[in-house]
């Protein structure tokens, strides 16, 4: 268990060891701090068996969006209602990214969490829980979890051997004196080469389309993510008028961009990747990154 979420974990595990878990429990916290892992443990403990036996056993079920959808399906909340009423002392159902129903499952769920079958126990998570509807916040119990610390991160970093780029928390340290830089050098060398790379594209005649195939491998959407989440977080600075460790740790060539400007390429980074399921093709994205770049670069 995580460092940082070990709290979290042991007071869940009283609830249950006492017999007092509530019925539905929301996990709440920021994206990508191991609220998934979290879960899927207090599932496996609720139920006695091991995290990886879940999957296979006939008393638990994991609900998410299905590929190709942004939301979860009334149909698939539909489908717990046949499951939920069959004989067992103890279920539960996992429902990943619970801000991802619309008001029909939230409707259909809350049906369900208010009368449940004894034994059976909901868990929901988000990162987003103000945008699940009042009447399920208000039958549920709340677990918030915490940020981790640099020397969590630290810890966290040396345990794995990928992270996702799309890991807010473990990204906002990366470039931090407090965090191991063999570490940082050995596993998150595409962050600084793709800064890297438009700031060379910018400021030369390389051929784009040449640069645009070097990261057609990789997944565009956390590339998106590393360029919005360095803008959010110079913008913060911006705004509250204190550098932020990240800001001041950073040398890309974003910091050098005036607040007016960095929010017009946020704005145009969001429309790019909204569209990235229509375009599906991901030179032809990059493209339009770097040309974006390009074009700001020149109007400065």
């Amino acid at each position: 268990m995580h460092s940082w979420l070990l709290n979290n974990y042991n007071y869940l595990k009283d609830l249950i060891d006492n017999d007092t878990l509530p019925n539905c429990l929301i996990i709440t916290g920021n994206k990508s701090i191991g609220k998934d892992y979290l879960a899927k443990a207090i599932a496996g403990y609720y139920l006695e068996i091991k995290e990886k036996e879940l999957l296979n056993n006939q008393n638990y079920k994991y609900i998410s969006c299905e590929d190709g959808s942004k939301i979860i399906k009334i149909d698939q909340i539909r489908d717990i209602f046949e499951y939920v009423y069959l004989q067992t002392n103890k279920r539960l159902i996992y429902i990943k990214d619970g801000d991802k129903l619309n008001i029909n499952g939230s409707n259909a769920l809350l049906k369900i969490i208010e009368e449940p079958p004894k034994g059976t126990k909901f868990i929901i998570t988000t990162n987003k829980i103000q945008s699940i509807i009042p009447t399920i916040k208000s039958r549920s119990a709340i677990v918030k979890c915490n940020n981790p610390t640099t020397d969590d991160i630290n810890g966290y970093l040396e345990s794995i051997e990928e992270v996702a780029l799309d890991n807010y928390y473990v990204l906002s340290n990366l470039n931090s004196k407090y965090v191991n830089k063999k570490f940082y050098s050995e596993k998150f060398l595409i962050i600084n080469d793709f800064f890297s790379e438009i700031d060379n594209y910018i400021n030369s005649e390389d051929n784009i389309i040449n640069i645009s195939s070097k990261y057609s491998a990789y997944n565009i959407e956390q590339l998106i993510n590393i360029l919005l989440f360095t803008i959010i977080n110079f913008q913060k600075s911006f705004l509250l008028k204190e550098n932020s460790r990240f800001y001041d740790d950073n040398e890309n060539f974003l910091k050098n961009y005036s607040s007016k400007k960095l929010e017009f390429i946020y704005d145009k980074l969001i429309s790019i990747k909204k569209n990235i399921n229509i375009i599906q093709n991901n030179e032809t994205i990059l493209f339009s990154i770097f040309i974006l770049f390009k074009k700001t670069a020149i109007s400065a």
